[in-house]
C-alpha cells in the first residue's frame, strides 16, 4: 500500500490543500518552514504523525503580510484564506487555509463548533537582540497573548494534554470568576500584532512563532532555520529549518519517542460527516 493510501480522509483533504499552497508558495518564492508536529512528523514519520489532523508551516513576517494581501486571489474556488480581519467566525491569530466543502467538529472547548478543515499558517516574528529586551519584550507578549485567550475563553480548547502549570491555573481562576471573558476580543489580537510585529525578521538574531502551542519553546536563534533543509514529506519534499534536530529537542525533548495514547489528539477534533456531503 503506498502511502497517499495510508492518510486519512481528514489528512488527504490537508495535503490536497497543501500541495495547492505548495505550488503557490514556490511559484512566488516565498520562504517557508515546516512548524511543529508538522517538522516532527517529516522527521520522524517522513510524513504526518499518523494521529495529527493539521499541517503547520511558518513564513518570516515581511513575506506572511504579502501573503495575506495576495494569496486569496490564487486559490480555487473550494480554498479560502481565513484571518482575524476577513472571518468574524476565525478568533486565531494566526491565518489559516482551509476547505469549504469539508469540516471537523471541535469538541475540547466549551462551546462545540465545526470549523472548516485547514492548513495554519504562522508568522515567524522577530525578537529583539539585546537579551534583557528580549526579556521584557517576551513578558509583555505573555501577558496580552493570556488576555486574548481569556476574551475568546469559550472557544479555547479545555482538553488539549500537557499544559503547564500556569495555564491550568489561570483556566481553573476563569473558570469560576469568569474574570475577562466579557473583553474585546479584536482589542487584544490588534495589541499582539503590534507587539510582534515590533522587531524585524530580517534584522534579528532570534525568531519566534509565538503564537504557536509552546510559545517560546518556539523561539530560537535564526541561525537555526538558516536558509531551510527540505525533508520527505508523504509523496513529495518538504522545506523546515535546517537544524531540525535543536529544534524539536527544545519542543519535545526525546522527540523520537512518540507520545502516551491519551497525548495523541491535541486538537480534540473529529470528521463531521453531517458536514461533509
Amino acid at each position: 500500500m503506498s502511502k497517499k493510501e495510508e492518510l486519512s480522509k481528514v489528512q488527504s483533504i490537508i495535503w490536497e490543500i497543501m500541495k495547492e499552497l505548495k505550488g503557490y508558495l514556490e511559484e512566488n518564492h516565498i520562504e517557508y518552514y515546516m512548524l511543529g508536529g508538522t517538522l516532527l512528523g517529516a522527521v520522524r514519520h517522513k510524513g504526518f504523525i499518523p494521529w495529527d489532523d493539521d499541517i503547520d508551516i511558518g513564513i518570516p513576517r515581511e513575506q506572511y503580510e504579502e501573503f495575506l494581501q495576495k494569496v486569496e486571489r490564487k486559490l480555487p474556488n473550494h480554498l479560502a484564506l481565513h484571518t482575524f480581519r476577513n472571518e468574524k467566525s476565525h478568533h486565531y491569530y494566526f491565518s489559516r487555509i482551509v476547505d469549504k466543502r469539508y469540516a471537523l467538529k471541535r469538541t475540547g472547548s466549551i462551546i462545540e463548533r465545526d470549523e472548516e478543515v485547514w492548513i495554519d499558517i504562522f508568522p515567524l516574528d522577530g525578537m529583539p537582540n539585546n537579551g534583557l529586551i528580549r526579556r521584557i519584550h517576551m513578558m509583555k507578549l505573555l501577558g496580552v497573548r493570556a488576555m486574548y485567550h481569556i476574551s475568546c475563553f469559550d472557544k479555547v480548547n479545555l482538553k488539549r494534554p500537557n499544559r503547564p502549570l500556569s495555564e491550568k491555573i489561570v483556566i481553573k481562576i476563569v473558570e469560576k470568576t469568569g474574570l475577562g471573558r466579557n473583553s474585546d476580543m479584536y482589542k487584544w489580537l490588534e495589541r499582539l500584532d503590534k507587539l510582534l510585529k515590533k522587531y524585524s525578521y530580517q534584522k534579528s538574531d532570534w525568531v519566534v512563532n509565538f503564537m504557536g502551542q509552546y510559545k517560546f519553546k518556539e523561539m530560537f536563534p535564526k541561525s537555526y532555520y538558516g536558509t531551510g533543509k527540505v525533508y520527505e514529506f508523504e509523496d513529495d519534499k518538504m522545506p523546515g529549518p535546517v537544524n531540525a534536530d535543536l529544534v524539536l529537542r527544545q519542543m519535545y525533548g526525546d522527540y523520537m519517542t512518540p507520545p502516551k495514547e491519551q497525548d495523541k489528539n491535541a486538537h480534540a477534533a473529529v470528521f463531521n460527516d453531517e458536514f461533509n456531503k
